[in-house]
């Protein structure tokens, strides 16, 4: 029975990813096949990890059915039902909305909105720096023996670091952030959404 549980998760997992990247010119969602098989060496294990997978789909999907323009650059995360929405709107309203749609989700159970409103000063100068600022940071705390890399995701917004996931113990985190400083164009960085391994509220 459980193992039929994980197959279903799995393939709408996939169905889902298809699903938004037949729908958008960026193809937003994950590859399904890279996905599948990250989440198995991940802290929150296989099952939690596809069930995070297809919920941050599913967000996306919401988003982009109900206004490409207004949440094209709206990044979705979620850890163990925790979601993360970063990027940049152009109102106040569409803010608000990001926010309901992903709480219509049935697995979700905290929603962190770091969404920003209004246009960038340097506009796509200012995406490819904070493309570049995440792609540095994937590749030094996954060249580093000490982190687990695959525990942490990060998302860069004008230069602001947003770190999320499960750390192993406070050093891996201050590696992790240690590392994020010596990125060029990085203006802050904010740990506070990463989670400790052993934390009880996990456990909830």
């Amino acid at each position: 029975m459980r193992h039929r549980h994980l197959l279903s998760l799995t393939a709408a997992l996939i169905g889902l990813s298809l699903s938004v990247s037949s729908c958008t010119p960026v193809g937003v969602a994950v590859g399904a096949g890279a996905t599948v098989g990250s989440v198995a060496l991940e802290e929150r294990g296989f099952e939690q990890g596809v069930k995070d997978r297809v919920t941050e789909a599913a967000i996306s999907k919401s988003l982009f059915d109900y206004n490409l323009d207004a949440f094209g650059a709206v990044n979705v995360e979620v850890v163990e039902g925790r979601v993360l929405l970063t990027g940049r709107v152009e109102k106040p309203e569409y803010r608000v909305e990001a926010v309901r749609l992903a709480w219509q989700e049935e697995d979700v159970v905290e929603v962190i909105n770091e969404i920003r409103i209004g246009t960038s000063d340097d506009g796509l100068a200012d995406k490819g720096k904070d493309a570049w600022i995440a792609t540095q940071l994937r590749t030094k705390i996954t060249l580093d023996s000490q982190v687990k890399a695959v525990n942490y995701s990060a998302e860069v917004v004008d230069g602001a670091v947003y770190l999320f996931g499960i750390a192993q113990n406070e050093s891996e985190l201050q590696r992790v952030i240690a590392h994020a400083r010596t990125i060029e164009n990085v203006r802050r960085i904010i740990p506070d959404y990463v989670r400790m391994k052993d934390d009880p509220a996990r456990a909830g």
